[in-house]
């Protein structure tokens, strides 16, 4: 029997696509949580006997971390349960190991990247500045677009400030707004 586990993501994917998928893949029950109680999850667990198989549209439906990966996998195998990933077309029933360890490393790689990024973006929202820091302070930098204005030998001064000339040249450039 195919037995199907439906999970909403952070990011605001609707369960009904979900379901779609596992109703046409031919699953008998559904199961589908509807908060991060994981309840359901603990259910299907429950609920799986030998010979079935569980059905996911995607392994990060079925667990956040790959430790929690792993613990779901074991319970399976322990019960002699098959797991189905629509989306990355992985079968415990067929696939051999080679294709279970590439998954899961693809489920890992993807839930680091999917961190990085919200932790990325709540550090822009807070104002948090990335990339290398100003070589210049902003009293320095109008020192060098006055000096720039009225010196002939633009190497001397980029060497007086410790930059190569075409530092020199972008930096006059972004100060003034690209009027050099």
């Amino acid at each position: 029997m195919n037995i199907g586990y439906a999970r909403f993501s952070t990011t605001g994917q609707s369960l009904d696509i979900q379901l779609e998928k596992l109703r046409q893949y031919g699953c008998d029950t559904l199961f589908q949580e509807k908060d991060n109680t994981l309840a359901e999850l603990d259910a299907v667990l429950e609920f799986v006997r030998e010979g079935d198989a569980l059905v996911v549209t995607r392994l990060d439906r079925l667990a956040c971390s790959l430790h929690h990966l792993v613990q779901a996998m074991l319970a399976l195998a322990h019960k002699q349960v098959g797991l189905v990933v629509l989306d990355q077309g992985l079968d415990s029933r067929k696939a051999n190991l080679y294709q279970t360890v590439l998954a899961m490393a693809e489920f890992d790689r993807s839930l680091v990247n999917e961190r990085i990024a919200e932790g990325v973006a709540k550090a822009k929202a807070a104002g948090v500045k990335f990339g290398r820091k100003n070589k210049l302070t902003a009293a320095e930098l109008n020192a060098l677009r006055q000096e720039f204005q009225a010196s002939t030998n633009k190497a001397e001064l980029a060497k007086k400030y410790g930059l190569h000339r075409s530092s020199l040249y972008r930096l006059v450039q972004e100060n003034n707004g690209g009027n050099e």
